[in-house]
């Protein structure tokens, strides 16, 4: 019995903790404005990035839209490795 209850709050305890993964999404999307801004796709300090999706391994693919105060959302896709970008594409 003691076993069983001991295994219990093992398991909830796992359940409740944050994975070892876990991802911090907001600088490889920090890096993918960069570039958006390098490139000229848009203007610093006059859109806002927003975060879609998020995957991969080492090299990790970000789908995000990039929102100016005044004109038409922008939808990219964005491959980051190491922290540093290695391919932007506009979607259209």
């Amino acid at each position: 019995m003691r076993n069983n209850i001991l295994a219990g709050l093992a398991l909830v305890a796992a359940a409740i903790a944050a994975p070892a993964h876990a991802e911090d999404w907001s600088a490889h999307l920090d890096a993918c404005a960069a570039a958006a801004e390098a490139q000229g796709v848009v203007t610093a300090g006059e859109y806002k990035a927003k975060f879609l999706t998020g995957s991969g391994g080492s090299m990790k693919r970000i789908s995000l839209e990039l929102i100016p105060t005044a004109g038409e959302t922008i939808k990219a896709e964005c491959k980051v490795k190491r922290g540093n970008v290695k391919e932007l594409t506009i979607k259209v």
